[in-house]
Protein backbone atom coordinates (compact mmCIF):
# COMPACT_ATOMS: atom_id res chain seq x y z
CA UNK A 1 0.00 0.00 0.00
CA UNK A 2 0.62 3.60 -0.50
CA UNK A 3 1.84 5.77 2.60
CA UNK A 4 1.00 9.41 3.34
CA UNK A 5 4.22 11.81 2.00
CA UNK A 6 7.25 11.91 5.06
CA UNK A 7 5.98 8.09 6.14
CA UNK A 8 6.92 4.47 5.23
CA UNK A 9 3.72 2.31 6.77
CA UNK A 10 0.92 1.14 4.80
CA UNK A 11 -2.23 3.71 5.07
CA UNK A 12 -4.73 2.79 7.75
CA UNK A 13 -8.34 3.82 8.08
CA UNK A 14 -9.41 7.31 9.34
CA UNK A 15 -12.00 6.62 12.64
CA UNK A 16 -14.81 8.75 13.65
CA UNK A 17 -14.93 9.81 16.86
CA UNK A 18 -17.58 9.91 19.66
CA UNK A 19 -17.76 12.79 21.19
CA UNK A 20 -20.58 14.73 21.92
CA UNK A 21 -20.39 17.84 19.87
CA UNK A 22 -23.24 19.50 18.39
CA UNK A 23 -23.64 20.78 14.41
CA UNK A 24 -24.96 23.01 11.84
CA UNK A 25 -26.66 20.81 9.80
CA UNK A 26 -25.79 22.27 6.24
CA UNK A 27 -22.06 22.23 7.25
CA UNK A 28 -22.24 18.38 7.34
CA UNK A 29 -23.19 15.55 5.35
CA UNK A 30 -24.54 12.25 7.27
CA UNK A 31 -23.75 8.70 5.95
CA UNK A 32 -25.47 5.08 7.17
CA UNK A 33 -22.88 3.50 9.52
CA UNK A 34 -22.00 0.24 7.52
CA UNK A 35 -20.71 -2.53 9.63
CA UNK A 36 -18.57 -5.09 8.27
CA UNK A 37 -14.72 -5.08 7.83
CA UNK A 38 -13.12 -1.91 7.00
CA UNK A 39 -10.54 -2.39 4.09
CA UNK A 40 -8.13 0.20 2.18
CA UNK A 41 -7.73 -1.01 -1.46
CA UNK A 42 -5.03 0.42 -3.31
CA UNK A 43 -5.90 -0.21 -7.36
CA UNK A 44 -3.28 0.51 -9.91
CA UNK A 45 -1.82 -1.25 -12.98
CA UNK A 46 -4.67 -3.60 -13.41
CA UNK A 47 -4.44 -5.03 -10.13
CA UNK A 48 -5.61 -4.32 -6.86
CA UNK A 49 -4.36 -4.72 -3.02
CA UNK A 50 -6.02 -4.83 0.24
CA UNK A 51 -5.14 -4.10 4.03
CA UNK A 52 -7.45 -3.87 7.03
CA UNK A 53 -7.93 -1.60 9.41
CA UNK A 54 -4.44 -2.23 11.06
CA UNK A 55 -2.75 -2.05 7.81
CA UNK A 56 -2.07 -5.37 7.18
CA UNK A 57 -2.29 -7.19 3.92
CA UNK A 58 -5.54 -9.25 3.20
CA UNK A 59 -5.35 -10.09 -0.46
CA UNK A 60 -5.83 -13.49 0.29
CA UNK A 61 -9.03 -13.39 2.50
CA UNK A 62 -10.27 -11.03 -0.31
CA UNK A 63 -9.81 -12.08 -3.77
CA UNK A 64 -13.44 -11.23 -5.19
CA UNK A 65 -13.17 -7.94 -4.33
CA UNK A 66 -9.65 -7.90 -5.64
CA UNK A 67 -10.73 -9.60 -8.84
CA UNK A 68 -14.00 -6.73 -9.23
CA UNK A 69 -12.32 -3.30 -8.38
CA UNK A 70 -9.81 -3.11 -10.95
CA UNK A 71 -12.18 -3.13 -14.34
CA UNK A 72 -14.55 -0.48 -11.55
CA UNK A 73 -12.52 2.32 -11.02
CA UNK A 74 -11.84 4.86 -13.42
CA UNK A 75 -8.09 5.98 -12.66
CA UNK A 76 -4.60 4.89 -13.36
CA UNK A 77 -4.36 4.70 -9.38
CA UNK A 78 -6.15 5.13 -6.57
CA UNK A 79 -6.80 4.79 -2.83
CA UNK A 80 -10.36 3.51 -1.65
CA UNK A 81 -11.51 3.55 1.80
CA UNK A 82 -14.19 1.50 2.73
CA UNK A 83 -16.35 -1.74 4.16
CA UNK A 84 -17.01 -4.97 3.21
CA UNK A 85 -20.20 -5.58 4.53
CA UNK A 86 -23.22 -7.79 4.06
CA UNK A 87 -26.06 -4.80 4.81
CA UNK A 88 -26.11 -3.89 0.97
CA UNK A 89 -28.37 -7.32 0.71
CA UNK A 90 -30.35 -6.97 3.95
CA UNK A 91 -33.52 -5.24 4.39
CA UNK A 92 -37.31 -5.37 3.53
CA UNK A 93 -37.91 -7.88 1.18
CA UNK A 94 -34.36 -8.77 1.12
CA UNK A 95 -33.79 -12.93 0.11
CA UNK A 96 -32.22 -13.27 3.60
CA UNK A 97 -35.00 -12.01 5.43
CA UNK A 98 -37.78 -13.76 3.51
CA UNK A 99 -35.77 -17.19 4.53
CA UNK A 100 -35.60 -16.36 8.47
CA UNK A 101 -38.95 -15.66 8.12
CA UNK A 102 -39.36 -19.27 6.70
CA UNK A 103 -37.19 -20.61 9.35
CA UNK A 104 -39.40 -18.94 11.48
CA UNK A 105 -42.61 -20.11 10.84
CA UNK A 106 -41.07 -23.59 10.27
CA UNK A 107 -39.24 -23.85 13.55
CA UNK A 108 -41.49 -26.72 16.04
CA UNK A 109 -41.03 -24.04 18.87
CA UNK A 110 -42.89 -21.16 17.99
CA UNK A 111 -41.41 -19.67 20.72
CA UNK A 112 -37.94 -19.81 18.92
CA UNK A 113 -35.98 -16.94 18.40
CA UNK A 114 -35.77 -15.97 14.66
CA UNK A 115 -32.62 -16.44 12.95
CA UNK A 116 -30.69 -13.80 12.05
CA UNK A 117 -30.69 -12.59 8.44
CA UNK A 118 -26.87 -11.25 8.37
CA UNK A 119 -25.95 -14.48 9.26
CA UNK A 120 -28.34 -16.26 6.38
CA UNK A 121 -26.70 -14.15 4.16
CA UNK A 122 -23.41 -15.19 2.44
CA UNK A 123 -23.13 -12.31 -0.18
CA UNK A 124 -20.66 -9.12 0.48
CA UNK A 125 -20.42 -5.93 -1.01
CA UNK A 126 -17.45 -3.28 -0.84
CA UNK A 127 -19.09 -0.21 0.14
CA UNK A 128 -16.54 2.96 -0.82
CA UNK A 129 -16.51 5.82 2.09
CA UNK A 130 -14.21 7.58 1.03
CA UNK A 131 -10.81 8.67 -1.48
CA UNK A 132 -8.05 8.78 -0.20
CA UNK A 133 -5.37 8.89 -3.37
CA UNK A 134 -5.89 9.89 -6.57
CA UNK A 135 -3.23 9.16 -9.98
CA UNK A 136 0.13 9.28 -6.73
CA UNK A 137 -1.78 12.62 -5.32
CA UNK A 138 -2.70 11.97 -1.55
CA UNK A 139 -5.76 13.75 -1.18
CA UNK A 140 -5.70 14.15 2.52
CA UNK A 141 -5.92 17.97 2.45
CA UNK A 142 -8.91 18.21 0.43
CA UNK A 143 -12.01 18.45 1.83
CA UNK A 144 -14.43 15.77 2.40
CA UNK A 145 -16.58 17.79 -0.15
CA UNK A 146 -14.09 17.61 -2.51
CA UNK A 147 -12.98 14.35 -2.13
CA UNK A 148 -16.71 12.89 -2.60
CA UNK A 149 -17.43 14.66 -5.40
CA UNK A 150 -14.33 13.03 -7.00
CA UNK A 151 -15.32 9.75 -5.64
CA UNK A 152 -18.97 9.68 -7.55
CA UNK A 153 -17.32 9.99 -10.27
CA UNK A 154 -14.49 7.45 -10.18
CA UNK A 155 -16.38 4.03 -9.17
CA UNK A 156 -18.65 2.26 -11.45
CA UNK A 157 -20.93 0.70 -9.23
CA UNK A 158 -22.98 -2.99 -9.02
CA UNK A 159 -24.30 -5.23 -6.29
CA UNK A 160 -20.64 -5.71 -5.01
CA UNK A 161 -18.90 -2.48 -5.14
CA UNK A 162 -21.06 0.87 -3.91
CA UNK A 163 -20.22 4.23 -2.79
CA UNK A 164 -22.05 5.22 0.52
CA UNK A 165 -25.09 8.06 0.02
CA UNK A 166 -23.99 10.92 1.42
CA UNK A 167 -27.04 13.43 2.71
CA UNK A 168 -28.00 16.84 3.81
CA UNK A 169 -30.98 17.82 6.05
CA UNK A 170 -33.73 17.70 5.79
CA UNK A 171 -32.90 13.94 7.33
CA UNK A 172 -35.86 12.53 8.56
CA UNK A 173 -36.58 10.59 5.38
CA UNK A 174 -33.41 9.20 5.24
CA UNK A 175 -32.96 8.35 8.59
CA UNK A 176 -36.48 6.60 8.48
CA UNK A 177 -35.70 4.82 5.23
CA UNK A 178 -32.02 3.59 6.71
CA UNK A 179 -33.55 2.28 10.02
CA UNK A 180 -35.73 0.04 7.78
CA UNK A 181 -32.52 -1.46 6.09
CA UNK A 182 -31.80 -1.98 9.48
CA UNK A 183 -29.19 0.96 10.24
CA UNK A 184 -29.39 2.16 13.74
CA UNK A 185 -26.21 4.34 13.42
CA UNK A 186 -25.10 7.09 10.84
CA UNK A 187 -21.68 9.29 10.75
CA UNK A 188 -21.75 12.78 9.96
CA UNK A 189 -18.77 14.47 8.39
CA UNK A 190 -17.99 18.17 8.10
CA UNK A 191 -17.75 18.98 4.46
CA UNK A 192 -14.29 20.91 5.39
CA UNK A 193 -12.87 17.53 6.89
CA UNK A 194 -9.34 16.32 6.24
CA UNK A 195 -8.31 13.15 5.98
CA UNK A 196 -5.88 11.59 8.53
CA UNK A 197 -4.63 8.26 7.96
CA UNK A 198 -4.78 6.39 11.40
CA UNK A 199 -5.98 9.05 13.84
CA UNK A 200 -9.78 9.61 15.27
CA UNK A 201 -11.32 12.39 13.71
CA UNK A 202 -13.64 15.21 15.43
CA UNK A 203 -15.19 16.15 12.39
CA UNK A 204 -16.24 12.89 11.68
CA UNK A 205 -19.19 11.74 14.15
CA UNK A 206 -20.73 8.59 14.98
CA UNK A 207 -24.49 9.42 15.57
CA UNK A 208 -27.72 7.60 16.50
CA UNK A 209 -30.41 7.94 13.86
CA UNK A 210 -32.92 6.57 16.24
CA UNK A 211 -36.03 8.76 16.70
CA UNK A 212 -35.25 9.58 20.29
CA UNK A 213 -32.11 10.74 19.71
CA UNK A 214 -33.10 12.76 16.81
CA UNK A 215 -35.15 15.78 17.62
CA UNK A 216 -34.47 18.40 15.51
CA UNK A 217 -31.76 19.76 12.53
CA UNK A 218 -30.39 22.28 15.39
CA UNK A 219 -30.14 19.69 18.14
CA UNK A 220 -29.84 16.59 15.97
CA UNK A 221 -27.89 13.96 18.76
CA UNK A 222 -28.70 15.16 22.02
CA UNK A 223 -31.96 17.03 23.70
CA UNK A 224 -30.20 18.48 26.30
CA UNK A 225 -27.06 20.60 24.48
CA UNK A 226 -26.92 24.23 24.72
CA UNK A 227 -26.60 26.56 21.79
CA UNK A 228 -23.41 27.38 22.06
CA UNK A 229 -22.63 24.06 21.93
CA UNK A 230 -23.69 23.99 18.10
CA UNK A 231 -20.64 24.74 16.12
CA UNK A 232 -20.13 25.25 12.22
Amino acid sequence: MSAEPGGGEPLRPQQASTSRVGINSPNWSVEPYWVGDRLMARVAGGRASLTDAAGHAVDDFYRDLAALLPGSVDAEEAVLDGVWTVQPFLGPGSAAERWADTMASAAPDPEAARPNPAELETRRAFVVVDLVELDGQFLGDVPYQERRRLLTGLVTESDRLRVTPAVRTPLGSWFHAWRENGFDRGVAKHVNSRYRPGTTCADWIVISIQPERTPGVQRLFWKDRRKKDITD
